[in-house]
């Protein structure tokens, strides 16, 4: 007897598995946070956090403690300067 290919195709939408979690933030640091999600134009300041996240993680596995992170106007002439080591401690 021969077996047939199922032809059921599930349709359902891929389920993530999300974790709420509750962070308390205080004054200062709430009004830092919406400040940034106004000047990116965020939905949510959980947005603001995972995009944050993002960006903390690329440094942290990219960037030595004895680096120093430089930023460049338009010429390449540097504007400001940060050893990564306040960054990353």
């Amino acid at each position: 007897m021969q077996q047939r290919a199922s032809r059921e195709i599930d349709i359902r939408p891929e389920r993530t598995s999300h974790k709420k979690v509750q962070f308390d933030f205080s004054p200062d640091a709430l009004k830092r946070l919406e400040n940034l999600k106004t000047q990116v134009d965020a939905a949510t300041m959980a947005e603001v956090v995972r995009n944050a996240l993002k960006v903390y993680e690329w440094m942290v596995t990219q960037i030595e403690p004895d680096y120093t992170l430089e930023i460049q106007d338009e010429k390449g002439k540097p504007i400001f300067r940060i050893p990564a080591k306040v960054l990353l401690s």
